[in-house]
């Protein structure tokens, strides 16, 4: 997302939901086989399971490609995808087509599908599809904005006036709150050039891989720990459940996970927790899990760990094997920003008085605030004056995204998970711009 700054990695994961019900769990890495950063698109090719085993035909189910050219105005589209930043469970949601957008740099008439869907912020580089089953468009959502998004936000206009359309011009909305998806046809020639043969009949592209022979791997003949993740869960078999290496306060586990190769058992190795520079754990004992594979330890605490940050420290036969640190809570301090904005009629672009803001927790889920009204849940809060202006009586820590809800008298309440998204970088002062309410109850 614009808002946010990525952080360094030195693999792209890929995490498959295996229930609705679940969070989606680490199961392979992948590495970028084509990408165009003026379309914001890429395609991924899967090179390895968990445990870094290299990998060939998996035979995963896959969606057929369908003609975001054939599109018409109110045709339906269901849309998938994760609220938040990678996400709990996967969300739905549908909505009609609205229209279609140009822009420049972009050689078609139909650079943006607009839709009516309320797509949450983590949801852009989902999932939309047709009534056909077909995928028709990946969602990207566009707001103004300044290190502070109220949705992801895309450069669609040359602001700065050098030539280019690139990630130094503004974001720039695509009507308002109203949601843009990529045409799924602008990703055929990505396709094409990651070694895929794209085959158009009836409308319909099936996307095949052309045969390969990775290079055999050599594995390393020495005893080693790597791919060090942390998560709050991990599955049965030891993959971590949303891994970050930022953890919200409150939570009672953090776990930590990672590869080994070449293990004996036997052989002595050690687990070493330090908090803040003060060591709190230490742990030596005889290998007995076997030579390669997977494997998770943890700390915990009854009463919720205690903010700070966490480093761990794996040793195998006395030396330093693999280190990593993981931040738990979110300290306030001078960096924070302090969010303002301001609330409109969606209808008539008049301000609105006496709105309500909320923000959520980053933890706190906005379907459960929504069915239980849980004050609890809610970060901070601010009601717009006459001009329609607020700033929250709470600045936000950054690098976190906050479910945001809106309401006033006589307007439908606005409601949307992850919307609020605060980067490492953005100001200590920021606007999120204008919030839209439709006028309805």
């Amino acid at each position: 997302a614009m808002g946010m700054s990525a952080p360094p990695a030195d693999r792209l994961a890929v995490a498959i939901t295996e229930s609705p019900d679940d969070p989606p769990a680490l199961s392979y890495f992948a590495e970028v086989a084509s990408y165009d950063p003026n379309l914001d698109l890429a395609v991924l090719r899967i090179v390895a399971d968990v445990r870094g085993r290299q990998v060939g035909s998996l035979n995963l189910p896959a969606l057929p490609i369908g003609d975001s050219d054939a599109l018409q105005l109110g045709d339906r589209l269901s849309i998938f995808g994760y609220p938040g930043i990678g996400g709990e469970t996967v969300t739905y949601t549908s909505g009609n087509v609205s229209g279609f957008r140009r822009e420049e740099e972009v050689n078609s008439s139909r650079a943006w599908i607009k839709t009516d869907a309320t797509i949450a912020g983590g949801n852009s580089g989902g999932t939309a599809i047709n009534d056909s089953g077909e995928l028709i468009g990946i969602p990207t959502q566009a707001a103004a904005g300044s290190g502070v998004t109220p949705v992801d936000a895309r450069p669609v206009l040359d602001t700065n006036h050098d030539g280019r359309v690139d990630e130094r011009d503004t974001p720039m909305a695509i009507g308002g709150f109203i949601n843009g998806l990529r045409p799924v046809n602008l990703a055929l020639a990505l396709l094409a050039e990651a070694g895929m043969s794209v085959e158009r009949s009836g409308g319909r592209a099936q996307a095949r891989p052309l045969p390969t022979s990775p290079p055999p791997r050599r594995p390393a003949q020495r005893p080693t720990f790597s791919e060090l993740l942390f998560s709050t869960r991990v599955t049965d078999d030891g993959r971590p459940v949303h891994p970050a290496d930022h953890i919200p306060e409150g939570n009672d586990t953090v776990y930590a996970t990672f590869e080994f190769e070449n293990m004996r058992d036997g052989m002595p190795w050690s687990v070493v927790w330090m908090s803040n520079g003060k060591q709190i754990i230490e742990q030596q004992d005889d290998w007995h899990d076997g030579p390669h594979g997977r494997k998770a330890v943890k700390i915990n605490n009854r009463k919720g760990l205690p903010a700070g940050e966490y480093h761990l420290v794996l040793g195998i036969e006395g030396s330093v094997a693999l280190e990593g640190k993981v931040l738990v809570g979110n300290p306030i301090d001078e960096t924070d920003s302090e969010i303002s904005g301001t609330v409109i009629d969606g209808s008539s672009g008049r301000p609105i008085a006496d709105a309500m803001v909320l923000v959520l927790r980053p933890d706190a889920s906005l379907q459960r605030f929504l069915d239980a009204q849980d004050q609890s849940l809610v970060f901070t809060s601010a009601h717009t004056d006459a001009n329609g202006s607020f700033t929250f009586a709470k600045q936000l820590p950054k690098g976190q995204a906050y479910s945001l809800v809106a309401a006033a008298r006589g307007y439908a309440p606005l409601a949307v998970e992850g919307a609020l998204r605060v980067s490492s970088r953005a100001p200590e002062k920021a606007n999120v711009g204008s919030l839209e309410l439709t006028p309805g109850f």
